[in-house]
């Protein structure tokens, strides 16, 4: 037995632990970290570069997220309409440097315009304004606005035209119709239609019975004035003055006590004769000039009408329409649209020349003979997510045509689907 006091060169202690490398650790730790954050980016990126299209995200739970997410695509819509002119501003600037045609605004546009459209458009973009669809809403805009202005000028100015006047009754005098049309037409209070009428050479003689009295009033001037024509009458109001000044004439013979008086008042009848003419001259002149402004104004007010008929109805037509083309898969995928069997490669590359107005067509028939074939066998839909049966029917009839019907037209609008066809 061993002595507790003996040597212990032969007890064996349990061997230390070797120290943990935390270094290592650590860099595995850096390289999941560095990992995660590089998918995530990686992700988030390809998000930004690769954006979903409005209807492959998700739906938004409230209207204000809807609107301010559709808001924002259409600002997208109009900044590239903008790029797109910046872009043919810039060739144009080049080609007529060289002396080479240059490339108009329409051309770009040409799907359902008419030459007086293009030409319309042209001018837009001439005249340095915004083409896209909001600068074409504000034009239209403000053309009513003109056309509401021009129509109320039309409407002052005919009522300061003097019309065909009053008929001289039994019984009225000259001041009592002036002061009855006052009154009665532009509620003129009594006392100031008086003072108006005292200021004019009202006719003193007793007009006949046919006659016609005309008056003009402008009340933004306070401005009133009056005449007569014969109208029906057998004299004329020049006839009656003349009759009168005869008489006085009579009256200076017979009454020599008196011819300085008949004189006077003569020569006093003679100014308001030569005053009357000058009015009427004056009135004659101003009522051709009116008549030529009213004139003007309805020839520039039918004009703006018909502009602001035109670009309201094209703008509801462009809002209706379903764009579509379609063609045989081989022919497709030859031109590089469809890649495999039916993966879409360079969809972007088709024209879309056939338009469907939904306002008053909701069918359309695609006819084997189009294409040069004798029967079409299947008929596939693109883009994937308008469906067959949901938002379009497909129906294939005896005599080998294919008649396709609007089922949801919410969907279709404004989009543009590519017909894939399949043939024996």
């Amino acid at each position: 037995m061993q002595s507790l006091f003996g040597p212990i060169e032969d007890v064996k202690l349990p061997e230390e632990k070797p120290p943990r490398d935390f270094k290592k650790v650590g860099k595995i730790a850096v390289i999941v970290v560095a990992a995660a954050a590089l998918g995530v980016g990686g992700w988030f990126g390809y998000e930004v570069m690769f954006p979903k299209k409005l209807v492959e995200r998700p739906v938004p739970q409230t209207m204000d997220k809807l609107l301010t997410e559709l808001q924002g695509a259409r600002d997208q819509i109009d900044s590239e309409t903008r790029d797109i002119y910046g872009r043919i501003q810039q060739f144009n600037v080049r080609a007529e440097e060289f002396g080479r045609k240059t490339v108009s605004f329409s051309q770009v546009f040409l799907q359902g315009l008419s030459a007086e459209e293009e030409q319309a458009l042209d001018d837009l973009v001439r005249q340095e304004k915004d083409p896209s669809y909001r600068g074409i809403l504000g034009q239209v805009v403000e053309d009513m606005k003109k056309i509401r202005d021009l129509q109320q000028k039309v409407t002052g100015l005919e009522a300061l035209l003097p019309g065909e006047g009053t008929e001289v009754g039994p019984g009225d005098t000259h001041i009592k119709l002036a002061k009855a049309y006052l009154t009665k037409e532009h509620n003129v209070p009594e006392s100031r239609a008086q003072e108006l009428s005292m200021r004019l050479n009202i006719m003193e003689t007793t007009m006949e019975k046919g006659m016609r009295v005309h008056f003009y009033y402008d009340p933004a001037k306070d401005f009133f004035g009056t005449w007569v024509s014969q109208g029906s009458a057998k004299r004329t109001p020049l006839a009656l003055i003349r009759a009168k000044e005869m008489r006085l004439v009579q009256e200076r013979d017979t009454a020599v006590a008196k011819a300085g008086d008949l004189e006077l008042k003569k020569a006093e009848l003679e100014e308001v004769l030569a005053k009357l003419k000058t009015d009427i001259e004056g009135l004659e002149v101003r009522k051709a000039s009116l008549e030529s402004t009213v004139s003007q104004l309805a020839s520039e007010k039918n004009i703006a009408v018909e502009k602001a008929e035109m670009t309201g109805a094209e703008l509801a037509r462009q809002k209706n329409l379903l764009f579509y083309e379609a063609d045989l898969s081989d022919r497709l995928r030859a031109r590089g649209v469809l890649k495999g069997s039916s993966k879409a490669e360079n969809i972007g590359s088709v024209k879309f020349a056939s338009a469907l107005d939904l306002r008053t067509e909701k069918s359309f028939i695609i006819k084997p003979s189009q294409f040069g074939v004798d029967k079409i066998t299947d008929i596939r839909i693109l883009p994937t997510y308008i469906k067959e049966g949901r938002d379009l029917g497909v129906q294939f009839v005896e005599d080998g045509t294919i008649q396709v019907t609007v089922l949801n037209e919410d969907v279709v609008r404004g989009q543009k689907v590519l017909f894939v066809l399949e043939k024996d």
